[in-house]
């Protein structure tokens, strides 16, 4: 969500409805927040001035908003008035808060069974509405779906039509996304409502956790739509026939809407519809911890200050529905942590060469720098948490697909601490704190950064002297717009000691996140996040020869210290699971098998272990290790320490690890603590009111660099392995994290 620029309108409809921020942009328009008379929140669509002026768009146009207008249903939202002869068009579409269900995937996975059957229901009674008013979806998806407390809701239908014709699909280019064509979409076949039909299988199967055609490149899985049988293991027994026939390669054997409904058998649980996980991507809560209490932080013992008392809500905050405060980030219109969505936004096909969209599920069309793999064949919807369909309207929540769940960083709604971070600018602004970054220390420079070594941290060396600090580069999350973490504009950057800015190493028409260094540093890796999903990607040092591995659950990866290797998290019957990938031809080996979700691998030095956090009992997440070689082996836990222990990293002699403890918007928020691989002489190494999270260490060990700030406006600092020195590496007003340094 964006504020109002120069070129944007501050209302349509003769004063009717104000707009207030811009949302997103698609191949149709630009999609903005607005309040109608009334004051109830909706989102306006304002059609490009350019398309008006292509024959037979405007009758087009009114068609398809006439029939948009006549779908109801409990599972739809109306499109609630609009202007075809508007100059420009326009349309006002109810706003829906809730993540998206591509969000709620990322995050959890796979749905029970019993959720699968009222996701099924919602959809197909969805589909049913807007068929029987002579609509076709044709771009039927996940990230179309918004996810609410009382059920499914499906956006994004009946304008798709309007653009047939025009500029922007005379490239040949169908209208919908790859994965959920049907085969006569793909063959130039007659398009039906059977389409929607087809797609709706392919939800579904993603819904269990399955993948009905592969994750490979597009065009593999266009060739196993038309010619191959879908792979539905993951589909619970009771769906599968269902889900199968609605996957048949000819149309006339797919159910219709009605026909899907009336064979279904609804199975409502107890306690809502909706697992914990995704009941907290809806509050705003970190879904790791729904099932739990918040395990109480504990604060550096060294530390004099008291803990922060309990206040009332700041200013620019608010309470969610668990009476916890969280920082809005947004305009009241929205409810913290979730996607306001604009219902029958606008199907979008692909901008125009070159052109960079705000979100992590664009796929733009195809361009010199965007690897073939992750095309697809529309673009989906842009802004702030709203990700998915062009016309998707963003609140203050989790972006789709968007970002995988990651500890820290990684989530989102607690009160954001910005104390120090205030005060650092002050100093600066009066000239009593100068930053140097690369050059000197906090302490040269009248700051003691980290606030000074602790009494566990040990003392430098007296005979080699303080570590000078490392002139190796560090790679970067460089985000390219605001928004993070629930709208990702995430490139990977190189930092260079010395240089006033970072090289960006990765195009911008995708979410490019958590670098990892190569042992050799000849190349790094990185999870993208795409329409697609997430995967795990290498490219060489510079960037070039960027190319997609495997398909991941998202998250942080780690590399084999002979470089062959990659483990990587996988969604394996709902789980999240470790994997080992061979870098050379993506073939994965599973190797936990438990029923606890495991985040952050980290392989050791020696590669004889794979390290990663697991919720541990019902408290807290902690330090676990795993044989690298050994499938379905019980994990060894390593720590037991009365605080989370998330972000573990290796030092390079693999004798300690640097992690992050504590809870985003509680205590100190979260500080750099150092552990024995043993899990014993646990130390603080940074504990300030700022939050900090994501260690990693400098090459030889001397120094790590880590992430400080508030989720929004992370800054990387650098701190010696003794406590002795921190300095801010960050040099610009760019948002920077997920720093790698070996």
């Amino acid at each position: 969500m964006k504020p109002l620029g120069p070129g944007d309108p501050d209302s349509v409809g003769d004063g009717r409805y104000q707009l207030t921020h811009r949302l997103g942009q698609g191949g149709m328009g630009v999609v903005y927040l607005g309040r109608s008379p009334s004051g109830r929140a909706v989102a306006v669509k304002v059609v490009r001035p350019e398309l008006s002026t292509e024959p037979g768009f405007r009758r087009r146009f009114a068609d398809e908003v006439a029939a948009a207008r006549r779908v109801g249903g409990f599972h739809t939202a109306p499109v609630v008035d609009a202007d075809p002869d508007g100059d420009p068009a326009w349309l006002v579409t109810a706003f829906v808060p809730g993540p998206t269900l591509a969000t709620v995937l990322a995050r959890v996975t796979a749905l029970p069974v019993d959720t699968l059957t009222v996701l099924a229901a919602g959809l197909a009674e969805a589909l049913e509405a807007i068929h029987r008013a002579g609509v076709i979806h044709r771009d039927f998806k996940p990230a179309n779906i918004i996810i609410a407390e009382d059920g499914p809701r499906v956006i994004d239908f009946g304008i798709a039509r309007a653009l047939d014709g025009t500029a922007l699909t005379q490239t040949g280019m169908q209208v919908g996304t790859p994965g959920f064509l049907s085969p006569e979409q793909l063959t130039g076949g007659a398009i039906t409502p059977a389409v929607d039909m087809f797609a709706l299988g392919v939800v579904l199967t993603q819904a269990a956790g399955g993948s009905p055609f592969g994750d490979g490149p597009a065009t593999a899985r266009h060739y196993k739509v038309v010619y191959e049988e879908p792979d539905l293991s993951a589909v619970p027994e009771e769906l599968r026939g269902l889900v199968a026939d609605c996957l048949r390669k000819d149309p006339a054997g797919r159910p219709t809407s009605g026909d899907f409904l009336r064979r279904l058998t609804v199975r409502w649980p107890a306690e809502g519809w909706l697992p914990d996980a995704a009941m907290a991507l809806l509050r705003g809560e970190d879904p790791a911890q729904a099932a739990a209490p918040e395990p109480t932080p504990v604060r550096d013992p060294t530390r004099a200050e008291d803990p922060t008392p309990a206040q009332d809500p700041a200013p620019g905050t608010v309470a969610d529905r668990s009476g916890t405060v969280a920082d809005s980030g947004a305009p009241p219109l929205a409810d913290p942590g979730v996607v306001a969505a604009a219902t029958v936004a606008v199907a979008a096909v692909p901008e125009a060469e070159g052109t960079s969209l705000p979100t992590p599920a664009v796929a733009g069309a195809p361009g010199p720098d965007r690897p073939a793999d992750a095309q697809a064949v529309t673009e989906t919807g842009a802004g702030a948490g709203a990700v998915g369909s062009a016309g998707g309207a963003g609140g203050a929540g989790a972006a789709e697909a968007a970002v995988p769940r990651e500890p820290a960083e990684r989530r989102p709604g607690r009160t954001t601490a910005v104390r120090a971070a205030a005060v650092l600018l002050a100093l600066s602004a009066v000239g009593l704190l100068v930053w140097r970054p690369w050059l000197g220390s906090a302490e040269e420079h009248g700051s003691t950064g980290s606030g000074g070594p602790t009494a566990s941290a040990a003392p430098p060396s007296a005979s080699a002297g303080p570590a000078a600090f490392p002139t190796a580069p560090v790679l970067v999350r460089q985000d390219t717009a605001a928004g993070w973490p629930q709208d990702c504009h995430g490139v990977i950057s190189r930092r260079d000691p010395g240089a006033a800015a970072p090289v960006r190493l990765t195009a911008g028409d995708a979410c490019a996140m958590l670098p990892q260094w190569s042992p050799d540093r000849r190349s790094f890796a990185y999870t993208q996040v795409t329409a697609q999903g997430s995967a795990v990607w290498t490219a060489d040092a510079d960037g070039s020869h960027a190319r997609r591995i495997t398909a991941i659950a998202g998250g942080r990866v780690s590399w084999s210290p002979d470089g062959s290797r990659l483990a990587v998290l996988r969604a394996e019957k709902g789980v999240q699971q470790l994997f080992v990938v061979n870098v050379a031809d993506g073939s994965a080996r599973q190797v936990t098998s438990g029923t606890a979700h495991v985040e952050d691998p980290a392989w050791s030095p020696d590669g004889k272990r794979i390290a990663f956090c697991m919720q541990s009992g019902k408290d807290d997440w902690q330090i676990h290790a795993v044989d690298a070689e050994a499938a379905g082996a019980a994990p060894e836990q390593l720590t037991r320490l009365p605080h989370p222990a998330l972000d573990p990293v290796w030092s390079p002699d693999g004798r300690s690890f640097a992690y992050t403890a504590g809870t985003y918007g509680r205590g100190t928020q979260g500080d750099i603590r150092v552990v024995g691989a043993d899990g014993t002489g646990d130390r603080a190494l940074v504990a300030t009111d700022a939050h900090e999270m994501d260690p990693a260490w400098s090459p030889d060990g001397t120094w790590l660099a880590f992430v400080r700030g508030p989720y929004e406006k992370p800054v990387i600092w650098a701190v010696r392995a003794d406590g002795t020195d921190s300095r801010s590496l960050t040099t610009s007003s760019a948002t920077e994290g997920h720093p790698s340094w070996r």
